[in-house]
């Protein structure tokens, strides 16, 4: 009886955390030693604050996904906004809404994207709104994976 009951906890506890993302399941497919040479805006960008901040990233190495910058900045209280720069082609790509309230966890050799990043622990005391978010990078932008009220099991590294 004993062994079926630690069976059924072990196959509980491994399913528990088979709807989570991590980095090394969605590996860059592309690299590149490049630099952001120019970004390529949507017209409605050009001139904006947006804009301001994107051009920062102008000279940068790839820090994401092999070939994109990632980059973010302040835009109030509990708020950054998020771009990605692929460096070969200068587009800039948003994830969802392009803006996360806790910053933004990613890897240079990941495609994976998790924003708002929030431990076990920090999540019990986290507002009705709040929800992490996975993205994976593709050619044409970001893909929602999926969101989550849980905390992750693992510390993500934000940067």
């Amino acid at each position: 009886m004993r062994r079926i009951l630690a069976g059924m906890l072990a196959i509980i506890a491994l399913s528990s955390h088979a709807d989570e993302y991590r980095f090394e399941d969605y590996p860059a497919t592309e690299s590149s030693s490049r630099v952001v040479e120019q970004l390529r805006l949507p017209e409605s960008e050009s001139g904006s604050v947006f804009e301001m901040f994107l051009q920062r990233a102008v000279g940068s190495s790839p820090n994401f996904a092999g070939k994109y910058v990632l980059t973010y900045w302040g835009c109030g209280t509990s708020c950054q906004q998020v771009a990605a720069i692929d460096v070969d082609s200068g587009d800039v790509f948003y994830p969802g809404e392009g803006a996360a309230s806790n910053g933004v966890c990613y890897q240079l050799d990941s495609a994976l994207l998790i924003v708002n990043p929030i431990d076990k622990e920090g999540a019990e005391q986290i507002p009705d709104w709040f929800h992490t978010y996975f993205y994976e990078m593709t050619d044409q932008g970001f893909r929602l994976l999926g969101k989550t009220r849980e905390g992750l099991s693992f510390d993500c590294g934000a940067p």
